[in-house]
């Protein structure tokens, strides 16, 4: 898929709200778009910051069928760590934080 594609799938994901989450152990520190801590205006922005060099493309630790896309912008805040997958044209997010938590 690459860099652009996933940027722009996910963008519009967001804007539509056609997007939901990953269920995991650490939900309060690893995902704070899942427990309302930022916005999806918010992460639209992260990723309209990020560079082509600050993304990557891997197997889903579960099903190596499924893509998992992550986005590592850098705000004046720091750096962040998004990561998620499509399931048709909707996303699910396993994370989105800040790196180093």
């Amino acid at each position: 898929m690459g860099f652009r594609d996933a940027q722009r799938r996910l963008i519009a994901a967001l804007e539509e709200g056609r997007y939901g989450f990953e269920a995991r152990d650490a939900l309060e520190e690893k995902n704070l778009l899942a427990i309302g801590e930022v916005s999806a205006e918010f992460v639209i922005l992260l990723l309209v910051r990020c560079k082509g060099t600050q993304y990557r493309e891997s197997p889903h630790d579960f099903d190596r069928e499924i893509v998992v896309h992550t986005f590592l912008p850098e705000t004046a805040g720091g750096r962040w760590y998004i990561k998620a997958y499509f399931l048709s044209d909707d996303a699910v997010f396993i994370s989105v934080h800040r790196a180093g938590r």
